[in-house]
């Protein structure tokens, strides 16, 4: 059992876009939860980061004129990501359902297979990748930490979301954003 006294802190964070406010602002206020101790503000902001993400990519067509919003939303969940607090799961029963596949919709001006290297300090061949992939497992593993997130089992959503971003949806989105660049800079 934890005793003790939590103090809340705030701290920000930002990105920014030169000469103008933050992107992205953090307010960090901990609490307890299941022993640990877990950033509930943060777990919201990623909560609604990651819905907003899944909301674009199933809810529109990539075109050339979305690019740039896409990438910046998988720039901001990349970051997040990578300040999310460590967290062990709430529950050991919580079972993490298969979700349904994502539709993808690209439009014609856009390839959605690239050439890639998975292993920059291997000396091996490229090897082709696929933006609907790319996009769908990164909804797919976000969806699962929503679900937990939405039922109340905050620890497990954050547990959720760092462990199948260090894993596998964070090299996705590296994977994506070059070859995102490279549409937008054609």
């Amino acid at each position: 059992m934890l005793v003790g006294e939590i103090q809340q802190t705030t701290i920000m964070i930002g990105i920014f876009k030169p000469g103008s406010q933050p992107i992205q602002q953090y307010h960090y206020k901990s609490a307890f939860s299941g022993g640990l101790i877990v950033d509930k503000d943060k777990a919201t902001e990623f909560y609604e980061l990651a819905n907003e993400y899944c909301r674009f990519i199933v809810g529109n067509e990539i075109t050339a004129d979305s690019v740039s919003h896409l990438m910046e939303l998988l720039m901001k969940l990349y970051f997040s990501a990578m300040y999310l607090p460590e967290a062990e799961p709430e529950t050991i029963d919580s079972s993490l359902v298969p979700l349904e596949s994502v539709q993808i919709r690209l439009s014609n001006h856009i390839s959605p297979v690239y050439w890639e290297v998975f292993d920059p300090y291997v000396e091996e061949e490229p090897v082709c990748g696929d933006l609907t992939d790319d996009f769908s497992d990164i909804a797919g593993n976000l969806r699962n930490g929503m679900k937990e997130y939405e039922a109340g089992r905050v620890g497990n959503a954050v547990f959720e979301w760092k462990l199948s971003f260090n894993s596998h949806w964070g090299q996705h989105v590296v994977d994506a954003l070059r070859a995102l660049h490279a549409v937008r800079c054609r």
